[in-house]
């Protein structure tokens, strides 16, 4: 017995675990890192219009999204070009935007949201002026609402704010059905999330791949009877 203990004692003196540990702090966590490309038709009331590329990228607690709308040569006269980015950190299960752009082809001035988290104030610039919102939790912006989902789903059936750049809507997430979607990207199974957001002038309808590894497959919004749609083409995995 005085042996075995002498061992122990021995083991702990060279360099080994303390005869007196506990349990052992976990490792820390890997940080995550991604980055997944995207091309997707742009439609018009159901017309082809264009395409839009997007790029997710991800650097541990940092994420950042850019997307680029371009029309096909014979309707640049109908719809200009445009590019939106988005920035900021993941927190709690949620996309945290810190800053939002949208820029358009035939407007020289963007439309940019900054959300102060610090001080709870979200200030938006548009048009030469410049306006500040009480910043709610969970706001995102017209980007970030499509990424949620690579994050997390605690945001589905909630009040969702989200910032334009020039105002404030309020979203409203359900799943509406689980439904196969065959686009020219390939055949996927998808969710149906159905905005049941009250009192926007925009209405959203996400697709999302159940096979989180892939972006949003589809994406319809509805703005004062208008109805523009983003249909997956193809992806760009890295």
């Amino acid at each position: 017995m005085r042996g075995s203990r002498l061992v122990v004692l021995l083991w702990a003196l060279l360099g080994g675990a303390p005869a007196w540990a506990g349990p052992q702090d976990a490792p820390p966590e890997p940080m995550v890192r991604e980055a997944l490309g995207a091309v997707y038709r742009l439609y018009y009331d159901g017309l082809p219009m264009g395409e839009v590329t997007e790029r997710w990228e991800r650097n541990g607690a940092h994420y950042r999204i850019h997307s680029e709308a371009h029309p096909y040569p014979v309707v640049h006269w109908l719809a200009p070009s445009f590019a939106e980015s988005s920035e900021g950190a993941i927190a709690e299960g949620v996309l945290r935007p810190d800053r939002f752009e949208h820029r358009r082809s035939d407007d020289p001035q963007p439309m940019i949201a900054q959300f102060l988290w610090d001080r709870a104030v979200l200030v938006q610039h548009f048009d030469g002026r410049t306006e500040t919102f009480p910043l709610a939790p969970l706001t995102q912006d017209m980007l970030s609402i499509k990424y949620l989902y690579r994050v997390g789903d605690d945001w589905i059936d909630r009040d969702l704010p989200m910032a334009t750049g020039k105002r404030v809507e309020i979203h409203h997430f359900v799943l509406q059905e689980t439904v196969p979607l065959v686009t020219e990207a390939g055949r996927f199974r998808t969710r149906h999330l159905a905005d049941r957001g009250d009192g926007s002038p925009s209405h959203f309808d996400l697709w999302l791949a159940e096979d989180r590894r892939y972006p949003p497959v589809r994406l319809q919004v509805t703005e004062r009877g208008n109805r523009w749609e983003q249909r997956l083409l193809r992806v760009e995995f890295e």
